[in-house]
């Protein structure tokens, strides 16, 4: 091929399986601090919590310029950003954790590293089918606007989903008990759910977006949470609508979901995505079976470990090991796009950082 791609065509000929004139690459986060490592640039934001400030802050002009810096020093394709949900309450204790009430309903608790789900806004059965959704006009999307305007990566809207974001709504161990003793309740909440999402598919393709992330944690490394039948009642079938619905305008989905996806790939390439990300090797995803029994129905990112060879592994690892994925995964020069397992953390050193991304634009050309 010898036409060279511009970061949005490579991005969307990978992700609808179409040849790309080298592997795409990118990751869903880079930590502030890791930025600030990379650039010399040091900010007040960098004592942040990482996650929630991705997700609720507006970026300064420093930070926004500091993000495009470390993406085009790694020669990024791809930038994923949320919808900005400002807090409607907030308070302090006095240990110093933060608690913040989102657009959801939903109370956090927040450290400088963790974020975890205090308190849910459906606090019994009774509530189910009262919960009533934000709107699109909810969020803020500034930052997206942004990188859509001002940058040449593709643009990756987060939309939190399915098993993921209805326990954030219920609490986890409730969710359980509400599948299995209120059916008919869950099955109404999901109704409005996925009419919420399909909203906000419609309102963010209109800012210009270039692939709809949906991201969904239901499985953990040896398997999901529920049954995968129960997954599919309760989650995939909806999730193919909201896949459907986006197809019939014209945009791609990709899934991020952590954990072990072997009971599901099959289901993952029924719903119609078309990426999955993530593909923990920590959690049992053997990339390679993958991409050689669905190789031609989905394309894959991610799968670069973050558990041992990108925080405590040498460059020189690191560097055969992109060598050996380009080999084994890009043999058809489709269907594939290189990034971490989740993200480019505060435990990995730059140097890795650096090693990885460089490394894929050294073996990851014709």
């Amino acid at each position: 091929m010898a036409m060279i791609q511009t970061r949005k065509e490579r991005f969307h000929n990978a992700i609808t399986l179409k040849e790309c004139d080298k592997v795409p690459h990118g990751d869903m986060m880079v930590h502030e601090k890791l930025c600030a490592e990379m650039t010399n640039i040091h900010l007040p934001e960098d004592e942040k919590n990482a996650l929630q400030a991705w997700v609720c802050d507006k970026l300064s002009e420093e930070n926004f310029q500091r993000h495009v810096m470390c993406r085009n020093l790694m020669n990024f394709d791809y930038v994923m950003v949320f919808p900005r949900e400002e807090p409607i309450d907030y308070s302090v204790s006095k240990d110093g954790i933060e608690y913040v009430k989102n657009v959801w309903g939903v109370v956090t608790a927040n450290s400088v590293e963790v974020t975890h789900y205090a308190e849910p806004p459906i606090k019994g059965p009774g509530e189910i089918t009262k919960y009533e959704f934000p709107k699109p006009t909810d969020f803020i999307y500034d930052n997206m606007e942004r990188w859509i305007k001002e940058t040449d990566f593709a643009v990756l809207p987060q939309l939190d989903c399915g098993f993921f974001k209805i326990n954030q709504l219920t609490g986890f161990e409730q969710y359980m008990e509400y599948i299995l003793d209120y059916p008919n309740e869950m099955h109404e909440l999901m109704e409005k759910y996925t009419e919420f999402e399909c909203a906000m598919v419609d309102h963010l393709i209109g800012l210009g977006v270039d692939c709809i992330l949906l991201a969904n944690d239901y499985a953990y490394n040896n398997g999901c949470f529920i049954h995968p039948q129960m997954l599919w009642d309760f989650d995939y079938q909806y999730t193919k609508r909201i896949v459907e619905y986006s197809h019939s305008k014209g945009k791609p989905v990709a899934m991020h979901a952590c954990g072990n996806q072997t009971q599901i790939m099959k289901m993952i390439v029924e719903s119609g995505l078309d990426a999955i990300q993530s593909l923990q090797p920590t959690a049992h995803n053997d990339i390679y079976e993958y991409k050689k029994e669905y190789g031609k129905d989905i394309c894959l990112m991610g799968n670069m470990d973050i558990n041992q060879l990108m925080p405590k592994g040498s460059p020189y690892e690191v560097d055969l090991k992109i060598k050996e994925m380009v080999e084994k995964l890009w043999y058809d020069r489709t269907g594939w796009i290189l990034g971490t397992a989740n993200l480019l953390n505060i435990d990995i050193p730059v140097k890795n950082a650096l090693t990885m991304h460089l490394s894929i634009e050294k073996y990851g050309r014709p």
